[in-house]
């Protein structure tokens, strides 16, 4: 869901455009932007507020816990010429939400996170897991500096500005391992786990026999892409 929060009439009427036009994806706030924005935080997966970029910076800033977890914010200004995407660019999707609000309302979407700014894939942003040293490596990316690709699985990537050798890694594996420091670790959707058991065995049961299995074997759970047995046994 997608809180929406104004404070002018200005404010008000677009916001009510971006409503109308996604009954389903919104939620209209009102009421001081202060306890609009601290429910809107708490309760949506992303905000859009039409407010100045300053106002909703001091607003959330006590709000603010983790990026993987914070909701994406945009900011649309007064005039609806921009739409910024203000925190939460990838991890909240911050920045396809600026350049969707920026599509309906004619604002000029504003997305200042590095990778993007270059036409470089960010890490976090390729759809797989990613464990590790994600914002030294991507440092390192956005500087030029030699990044080795160690792809243990075979999986398709966008282009990346990737070395044959380097003192960073960015590593595709499926294996149970820590990245090690300057390292990044994706995990593939690469394993199926096949599951044999008698009918109505415990589901607390079978996810522990999962896990054990994966840990013998020495793989890790983030890639696996499904559980998988026999259409009897399924129903």
């Amino acid at each position: 869901m997608i809180g929406l929060i104004s404070a002018t009439a200005a404010g008000a009427a677009a916001r009510n455009r971006l409503a109308a036009a996604w009954p389903d994806r919104t939620r209209v706030y009102d009421g001081p932007a202060g306890e609009a924005v601290r429910a809107a935080f708490a309760e949506c997966a992303q905000v859009v507020c039409f407010l100045a970029t300053g106002a909703v910076v001091r607003l959330i800033a006590p709000l603010l816990g983790d990026k993987t977890a914070d909701p994406g914010v945009v900011c649309v200004d007064e005039g609806g010429r921009f739409a910024v995407s203000l925190v939460g660019g990838h991890g909240g999707g911050a920045n396809e939400l600026a350049l969707e609000v920026g599509g309906l309302l004619g604002a000029e979407p504003v997305v200042t996170t590095a990778t993007d700014a270059v036409g470089v894939a960010g890490l976090d942003t390729l759809g797989l897991p990613v464990e590790g040293d994600v914002a030294r490596v991507s440092r390192a990316l956005l500087d030029g500096e030699p990044v080795r690709l160690d792809a243990e699985v075979p999986w398709p990537l966008p282009a990346l500005p990737v070395a044959d050798q380097g003192s960073y890694v960015v590593r595709v594996t499926d294996r149970a391992v820590r990245p090690a420091a300057g390292e990044v670790l994706l995990r593939p959707p690469s394993l199926v786990v096949g599951v044999g058991a008698s009918r109505g065995a415990p589901v607390d049961e079978v996810l522990d026999l999962v896990e054990r299995a994966l840990r013998e074997a020495g793989l890790s759970a983030r890639s696996v892409a499904a559980l998988a047995t026999v259409d009897a046994k399924a129903a």
